[in-house]
């Protein structure tokens, strides 16, 4: 089979083998590594909070997760896909972005169930009879133990979180439809027209469109990094509230980290990457950076306090 890619202007061919898998023209060592440290990147984040899902199921509990920390990275991944929106970004950028803001609404609908309203209607339909023990901690590493039992009528709190969350999620789309609405209603007030002036009048227009465009992608790639580098420390500290990381997935913050750094590490493996395209990829850098220190602040706190456990079960 041919290759479809031109050669380069230094006479190099194309890689086939990931012109044949992944349809794209890349050509030399540096380039490939590029690409597939982008790959990686995605993969990564793929499966990053499917594992911490996982164990809430399991464990029937999320109280080791901030609800702050699932919030604000629910909102920064809101913004990204409210950005990519308006920027028009490839198809697979804003599925990409829909899949990321279905797992965190299920992490902080798991926090809902499990933590908020643990004796809500839906539990004890499921459960019925089954008494819940939940484990508190103190930093002078004491514990003390509250029951509850679920009772065999529905909890009416369970309908006022219901109707909040309802509120909430249309307030969303409110937004997310007028920020679209906002970004189109330009183009849709541009009447086509044969007049030599009224060109040049449309070709201005257009380039202070594009220019107002960038200053959006901007905008909201700041935004992004701000919410991402903010998300990890409510969670940093209620780690050390409580002296524990029980029932946090270290999985989730691995595959972050991987994440950022084969994310980081493509930008800079970018043979074709100029001063300026840098310059536009500092935000991301900075989220990216800036979050995989954090994450590695987790695992810090994984390996202190999970030693410190390890040492009073073989006192005891």
């Amino acid at each position: 089979m041919e290759s479809t890619c031109p050669i380069s202007s230094d006479g190099l061919e194309a890689i086939q083998w990931i012109n044949t898998i992944f349809g794209e023209c890349v050509y030399g060592w540096q380039e490939c590594a590029s690409l597939m440290f982008g790959y990686l990147s995605i993969l990564a984040w793929l499966n990053a909070q499917m594992p911490q899902v996982i164990k809430n199921y399991r464990l029937g509990t999320a109280e080791s997760l901030s609800f702050t920390f699932l919030v604000v990275w629910l909102i920064g991944d809101v913004a990204n896909l409210i950005g990519c929106t308006i920027l028009g970004q490839l198809p697979f950028q804003l599925y990409l972005s829909i899949y990321f803001i279905t797992i965190d609404t299920f992490l902080c609908i798991q926090w809902i169930y499990y933590v908020k309203y643990p004796t809500n209607s839906l539990r004890q339909w499921f459960n019925p009879g089954k008494c819940l023990t939940k484990k508190t901690e103190t930093p002078t590493s004491t514990s003390s133990t509250e029951t509850t039992c679920l009772l065999s009528e529905p909890s009416q709190k369970s309908y006022s979180a219901s109707a909040s969350t309802s509120k909430a999620t249309a307030l969303l789309m409110i937004g997310l439809f007028t920020l679209a609405n906002a970004g189109f209603s330009q183009s849709l007030t541009t009447n086509p027209t044969t007049n030599v002036t009224d060109h040049i009048v449309t070709q201005q227009q257009q380039k202070q469109s594009d220019e107002n465009m960038i200053w959006i992608g901007r905008f909201f790639a700041w935004l992004c990094t701000s919410l991402y580098l903010s998300s990890r420390l409510p969670q940093i500290i209620q780690n050390f509230r409580r002296r524990s990381v029980e029932g946090l997935s270290m999985a989730l913050f691995f595959f972050a980290a991987m994440g950022n750094l084969t994310y980081c590490l493509s930008i800079f493996t970018n043979p074709h990457a100029t001063r300026q395209s840098i310059i536009e990829s500092v935000p991301y850098i900075i989220g990216s950076a800036g979050t995989l220190m954090f994450d590695g602040t987790i695992y810090a706190q994984y390996m202190i306090f999970d030693n410190k456990v390890k040492e009073t079960d073989s006192q005891a």
